[in-house]
């Protein structure tokens, strides 16, 4: 078994990765999956991300993305 200062010693310094992450649609985008421009960042993503059927993804659009099975889904637009 695994002792407090143990596990504590273990885990100090690990950062928890956000679930939700803003961003922009790539100022590119015409349809499909878009690519997203993530704040902090300057350049679009390599990978194609999927939105939810109620938001039609339009370049530039400021989106909300919830982490999901290690990868990210758009949740919607930010107004």
């Amino acid at each position: 078994m695994i002792t407090e200062e143990k596990f504590l010693e273990i885990t100090r310094g690990q950062e928890k990765e956000a679930v939700f992450r803003l961003g922009k649609i790539d100022p590119l985008y015409s349809n499909g999956r878009p690519k997203i421009v993530f704040d902090g960042e300057t350049t679009a993503s390599t990978k194609q991300y999927p939105y939810l059927a109620p938001y039609t993804p339009t370049a530039g659009d400021r989106v909300l993305l919830a982490k999901v099975a290690g990868s990210y889904v758009i949740l919607g637009k930010v107004i």
